[in-house]
């Protein structure tokens, strides 16, 4: 920020974007936008209001409407430049800003929800919030030169956002759902899940879901299926069982959850009433999960290797959804000066208190993209699963500098994307040695001199 401007970078370039233009013939232009409706305030850069709150429908004819109020409010007052504000707000904006960039005379931009309100308390309206007051914080903060530039195109990378943020919610869902599953399978087999080291108590399987015995299992149980029964059932029977479901029992392993099933507590009937059932229909509903997920997964490959992180999958383990989710954050390297201005968008630079002699460093400042780090921390976390350079990186900090395990996960993440994004830019195939490379040269250089 410093010797750009008091405002920042996004104020000095609105200052190189309006300089020389007379104020009262730049018109801001603020939308609040709701699913329904659109609620438009326009002022000048002096702030003098020029449209006093409009609002449209949201619909075709909406569109048409707002075009022509913008061109009456630019004729008024002999716009040399026109430049709109829209609040991001959630999937709604999106089409309305895509329309907009269609239109070459209109600058737009994007508020971020929290500057909006951040103006309405500066301006004593903490608790009042209309569509007028947003509308008219959205100018205020255009007149500012704050506001993002829209970055929407037809790219791989740009259409690999929907696809990772749709696969990640499912995930998410799907993880909801198995949580549900599990609480259900306790009641239909006591303890099925249960783990207590020093009382000598552990699973009947380590993950039901992971294992393919496990999902067998599930079925079995959903099936009506109870502890008494399996307890009941010989072990070639039970291994016999599992066999018609394409799963290989090991005698050992039949016998174990035999005799797990004979010390288990008896299922009490009111307290398993309906739940074999609604067991049936989650794993219904896990399994068409499993495969839209798949799905998903099978359309990010095609679209990656059209982007600059085509070769990210060299890295050991990063898979095409999690380059999937660090490409579409980044989208093109043209688009960032550096990787310092990625991590700051992503809301992962540290969060700063300085007062006089005082200048703490605080945690990550999460003033940014919530997806963008999601994305970017899921990477960094599958690269350190695997060894490596990373992974002792990120040993060292929680064991010996006894940093928090986000903390060290957050701090290496920086490391590995300043990496991947130095990948991206220069289309260089990784060098898994560049690391222990890079030392030795700064050793031999400290040593010479």
């Amino acid at each position: 920020m410093h010797g750009v401007h008091i405002g920042g970078q996004r104020a000095g370039a609105f200052l190189d974007l309006v300089g020389g233009v007379d104020p009262k013939r730049v018109l801001l232009v603020g939308i609040d936008v709701a699913k329904a409706t659109w609620f438009v305030v326009a002022s000048n850069l002096l702030g003098e209001v020029v449209v006093d709150g409009v609002r449209l429908v949201a619909d075709r004819a909406g569109l048409a409407e707002l075009e022509r109020v913008l061109g009456a409010a630019s004729a008024r007052v002999n716009a040399a430049m026109v430049v709109v504000g829209i609040e991001a707000a959630g999937h709604q904006h999106q089409t309305l800003t895509a329309h907009l960039l269609d239109r070459d005379e209109l600058v737009v931009r994007l508020l971020n929800p929290a500057q909006v309100a951040a103006v309405r308390k500066q301006q004593g309206n903490r608790r009042r919030k209309t569509d007028w007051l947003d509308a008219a914080a959205i100018c205020e903060l255009l007149a500012r030169g704050e506001g993002a530039l829209v970055h929407l195109d037809g790219s791989a990378a740009a259409a690999l956002r929907p696809l990772w943020s749709g696969r990640k919610d499912l995930v998410d869902t799907r993880s909801r759902l198995r949580q549900q599953a599990g609480a259900l399978v306790d009641c239909l087999w006591p303890g099925c899940s249960a783990k207590d080291t020093v009382a000598g108590v552990t699973p009947v399987l380590c993950d039901l879901f992971a294992t393919k015995a496990g999902r067998v299992l599930l079925e079995l149980l959903a099936q009506g299926w109870t502890p008494a029964r399996v307890a009941a059932t010989s072990v070639a029977a039970l291994r016999g069982l599992f066999a018609v479901r394409g799963c290989r029992l090991t005698r050992p392993l039949a016998t174990r959850l035999i005799g797990r099933a004979q010390a288990a507590l008896p299922a009490h009937p009111a307290a398993t009433a309906g739940k074999a059932v609604t067991l049936a229909a989650l794993l219904g509903t896990i399994d068409t999960l499993d495969h839209q997920i798949a799905c998903l997964e099978a359309a990010m490959a095609p679209l990656l290797a059209h982007t600059q992180g085509a070769k990210l999958t060299q890295l050991r383990g990063v898979g095409v959804v999690a380059a999937a989710g660090f490409v579409a954050f980044v989208g093109s390297t043209d688009r960032w000066a550096e990787w310092s201005k990625v991590w700051r968008a992503a809301g992962l630079d540290p969060a700063r208190s300085q007062s006089g002699p005082t200048d703490a460093r605080l945690g990550i400042s999460r003033e940014g993209s919530a997806w963008g780090r999601r994305a970017i921390l899921d990477l960094a976390a599958a690269v350190c699963q695997q060894p490596g350079p990373w992974r002792d990186r990120l040993r060292t900090r929680t064991t010996q500098q006894h940093k928090p395990a986000k903390v060290a996960l957050t701090a290496t993440a920086n490391a590995i994307g300043r990496t991947l994004f130095a990948l991206m830019a220069s289309g260089a195939d990784f060098d898994p040695g560049f690391e222990a490379k890079r030392a030795a040269a700064r050793k031999a250089g400290g040593q010479a001199a």
